[in-house]
């Protein structure tokens, strides 16, 4: 029995980044289909339990590749290494040694292991909670089609902004903490402490250039983008507060009503309704009230390190999807007619 590497990964609770990244230092040589597909059978599996093991001890993957290229322990030595692991961590991970003790006395009696055992053995160890959390949602809802289009397209991505948008996933982390924080000690949302956590991650945004990419992967396929947005936001709720089952909605609310109450949104706001009026009225994005209005935005954005002016406008057009159809369909065509004006500003006469 063999297993696709999506399959895989929701078997492991690893993601398909780190198969890959592990069969890039030569850990996994998985077998190709008929179709080119990577297959992950039972030794597969059990070298990713050892692979999964050493790293939880501070191993990198350049000293697993040579410990496995010489002398690979055998799987009993493997899992009293991790026996020991679970024992250090039982109040987390009571179910997890469990598991890793039967398996061992299997072992050591002459018993194989299922790979139902052996990939309940690697999800035991689990590389940190944000990934489990991740691993966990995309299980619950993301189909294995939908992860495989979803992998194959940040394939193509420049392995930069991948990067980017790791750095900025765990930065993010840590300032939606301090933002619950604030939350539940009843700050207001136009509180200064609040209002520096948002400008924060105003810079964030900016930074590790977050617009671009999501503008980018909205376009690439809106349905299944808006379910990664939404799991992402879920899987921080979740972080946060492991008893929370899905998006933490009232963290959400007070981060939209911080972002709402800052001096910037509020200054675009006043833009995108002056580009409603515009749009609907079918002034040209040529004419001289557009000329006034680019200049206005561009303005703002300087004013408040927004970054492109263009750069935010494609995003929030893209982002809208969260109001009433009516409301999205009205802001959106806001956005896009000052992305138009932006992209061709009229020439002042």
């Amino acid at each position: 029995m063999s297993f696709s590497a999506a399959e895989c990964a929701r078997l492991t609770g690893l993601t398909v980044r780190a198969l890959r990244v592990y069969e890039r230092y030569g850990l996994l040589k998985p077998v190709k289909s008929a179709k080119g597909w990577r297959l992950y059978g039972p030794e597969e599996l059990q070298r990713i339990n050892v692979i999964v093991t050493l790293k939880t001890f501070g191993m990198t993957l350049k000293q697993i590749r040579s410990l496995l290229a010489t002398t690979p322990p055998p799987l009993a030595h493997v899992l009293d290494l991790q026996l020991r692991v679970c024992r250090d961590r039982r109040d987390e991970a009571q179910h997890a040694f469990e598991l890793t003790q039967i398996a061992l006395e299997a072992v050591e009696s002459g018993q194989s292991l299922t790979l139902d055992e052996l990939c309940n053995l690697t999800r035991s160890m689990k590389m940190g909670n944000h990934q489990a959390v991740v691993r966990e949602l995309i299980n619950e809802r993301i189909t294995p089609d939908e992860e495989r289009a979803y992998m194959s397209w940040m394939a193509t991505r420049p392995l930069d902004e991948v990067k980017a948008m790791q750095e900025y996933g765990a930065a993010v982390h840590v300032l939606f903490h301090s933002l619950q924080e604030l939350r539940k000690n009843k700050v207001e949302p136009d509180a200064p402490e609040t209002q520096a956590l948002i400008n924060e991650w105003n810079a964030l945004a900016v930074r590790y250039r977050l617009r671009g990419f999501m503008t980018t992967l909205l376009e690439w396929n809106p349905a299944v983008a808006q379910k990664w947005l939404q799991l992402g936001e879920s899987a921080i709720s979740r972080s946060l507060a492991p008893q929370q089952a899905a998006r933490d909605e009232d963290l959400w609310a007070y981060f939209g009503a911080a972002q709402a109450a800052s001096p910037w949104h509020q200054a675009l706001e006043q833009a995108v309704n002056e580009a409603s009026r515009l749009a609907e009225s079918t002034m040209s994005p040529l004419s001289a009230p557009a000329l006034v209005l680019a200049n206005r935005i561009s303005k703002i954005c300087s004013d408040h390190s927004l970054g492109d002016p263009l750069v935010y406008a494609r995003w929030a057009a893209s982002m809208q999807f969260r109001k009433s159809p009516a409301e999205n369909t009205r802001r959106k065509a806001a956005w896009e007619y000052i992305s138009d004006i932006l992209q061709n500003p009229p020439k002042a006469s």
